[in-house]
């Protein structure tokens, strides 16, 4: 296999409580330099850094958006590094793993931060960092195109600017440019077609926006809806509007009658064949209509309102509340 040596400056920080940098921890992936700070004056430990990066083609970092940028931004801001294009390995991480989004290498109880081998080892961290960006790349071919086409569009908005590391990273993986509306459109509508609901996946197609990092990691964990995986909690923290999305596309029906999803997913009587087995509900007792009462319940509770259930010993009250989990457990 061929060395993994980007062109960029793979970096991390050490912030005390005071929000001042305290150490920095460096990498040059193409050089193999490294550069170790601590101690002394922050002038003269980012004029350090600055000179570091020079020549390099992007930032690295883990949690490098979030964290270090603004920390760097605030101590320095004329630093001639900030005007590179970054790529932050926490990011890319759900898109890379979505059944395991935190990775091996990553802390999965806290917020996505590295696993680290000791701590305040800034240069390290770096290490790490750039372990987990060569996992990424050699993760994220392995998904579907129209979901690659997708992301492409979706995470690198301005190419030309500070996103176009993501776009070069994408165009390589792809090997295309950057492709447009229409075709990322048509992409996310086929992904969408037979895994959510057609009335808001057709609008979700025509909404799309820019940047789209919601919908990208929303995409990215329907492609493996149904197993084990979660939303990495810092992602629903950061960008809320991605469990949104999985909702509105399958948790909440729609009343067009051909679509083929919410007739099937949000059925009350197919979901008890589904999961149980059975081809209808309880006859006995009867609700105010001359219905089941253990439907009127289950369809009450898919629908997202309240209920309250009296029925009496063995008339199958279990169903009546895990029919409706397990469903909405299996869509979101």
């Amino acid at each position: 296999m061929r060395e993994f040596r980007p062109p960029c400056v793979s970096l991390d920080l050490e912030v005390g409580r005071d929000d001042r940098i305290h150490a920095i921890g460096a990498i040059r992936a193409d050089t193999g330099r490294s550069l170790t700070h601590s101690g002394g004056g922050p002038a003269a430990l980012l004029s350090r850094l600055d000179d570091f990066a020079e020549g390099a083609s992007f930032l690295l970092g883990h949690n490098l958006i979030a964290f270090d940028l603004p920390h760097l931004r605030a101590a320095k801001p004329a630093l001639r590094l900030l005007r590179l294009p970054v790529v932050d390995t926490l990011r890319l991480s759900p898109l890379a793993f979505p059944r395991n989004p935190y990775h091996s290498l990553v802390k999965h109880y806290q917020d996505g931060g590295l696993k680290r081998g000791r701590v305040n080892d800034p240069e390290l961290d770096a290490r790490i960092a750039l372990n987990v960006y060569g996992d990424e790349c050699e993760a994220l071919p392995r998904a579907a195109p129209d979901l690659l086409a997708a992301w492409h569009w979706l995470c690198a908005p301005e190419p030309r600017g500070v996103d176009r590391a993501l776009d070069a990273l994408f165009s390589r993986l792809r090997q295309a440019e950057r492709p447009s509306r229409m075709e990322v459109a048509a992409a996310i509508g086929r992904r969408l077609e037979r895994d959510a609901c057609a009335t808001w996946a057709r609008e979700v197609v025509r909404d799309v926006e820019r940047p789209g990092w919601p919908l990208a990691y929303a995409l990215a964990w329907l492609s493996v809806a149904g197993g084990n995986s979660v939303m990495p909690p810092w992602v629903v923290h950061q960008f809320p509007e991605a469990g949104r999305l999985v909702r509105r596309l399958r948790d909440t029906p729609c009343s067009d009658r051909s679509c083929g999803w919410c007739r099937e997913r949000h059925d009350a009587g197919r979901e008890l064949k589904r999961w149980f087995g059975y081809d209808s509900f309880r006859s006995r007792p009867e609700a105010a209509d001359g219905g089941s009462m253990q439907q009127a319940i289950v369809e009450t509770a898919m629908a997202g309102k309240h209920a309250l259930g009296i029925l009496p010993t063995g008339t199958g009250k279990s169903l009546c509340y895990q029919i409706p989990a397990l469903s909405r457990y299996d869509k979101t």
